[in-house]
């Protein structure tokens, strides 16, 4: 049997006969704080539901959706989100710390002043998301944040090459070091970037007249 605990006051919030809860399906259920942490949840569905300061730390995701909920401050740091759908959610100032979420969904979520450094992100898709959040050192090679609001966002040491921006909002977003080799611009073209030509060295004036025939 698993059972799911509040993670604070212990009180039980989910029981289950299986020796897992993989492959459940939760629909409206108020699990705000509730303790997934290291669990195999592969292949769940949550719909409309409260999971604000829940815990999915290393647990398992892979398949997962979880749509229409609310996970403000949920942790889901080290956890493997793996071609997961986060679609249609608030997960605001979640931890998705050393995430991996391969091709995972966030279309249309509001995913802001999350932290998602050092997590693997490729592939994944924030269509139309709010995503105002933290991604440094984050790997994010081909995800796609056509028209996502990423005003402020920090992609310091970002490994951006061949993301999709076209239409985003990027205003006072960080993207210092970041790799953004192939990555397509907000205004639908790739990207290049301008470096300054090297000057002609120029010639001391007493050089000049050093050679000049009088």
């Amino acid at each position: 049997m698993v059972k799911i605990v509040h993670k604070a006051s212990g009180k039980t919030l989910l029981k289950a006969s299986n020796d897992s809860i993989r492959g459940c399906v939760l629909t409206g259920h108020d699990l705000s704080g509730a303790d997934f942490s290291g669990q195999d949840l592969s292949g769940c569905k949550f719909d409309g539901c409260n999971l604000c300061d829940s815990d999915f730390s290393g647990a398992s995701l892979m398949l997962s959706q979880m749509t229409n909920s609310v996970m403000r401050r949920a942790n889901f740091s080290g956890a493997d989100l793996t071609s997961a759908n986060f679609s249609d959610n608030v997960i605001d100032e979640a931890k998705f710390i050393g995430v991996t979420a391969v091709g995972t969904k966030f279309r249309h979520s509001k995913v802001n002043d999350a932290n998602f450094s050092k997590s693997n992100l490729s592939e994944a898709d924030f269509f139309f998301a709010e995503v105002r959040s933290n991604f440094t050192e984050a790997k994010l090679v081909g995800t796609n944040f056509f028209s996502a609001d990423m005003t402020r966002a920090d992609f310091t040491n970002a490994d951006l090459r061949k993301a999709i921006m076209t239409d985003a909002t990027i205003r006072r977003a960080v993207f210092a070091f970041a790799k953004m080799e192939g990555c397509i611009g907000t205004n639908g073209q790739p990207w290049g970037f301008t470096f300054k030509p090297k000057e002609k060295e120029r010639k001391s004036w007493w050089k000049v007249f050093s050679n000049a025939a009088f």
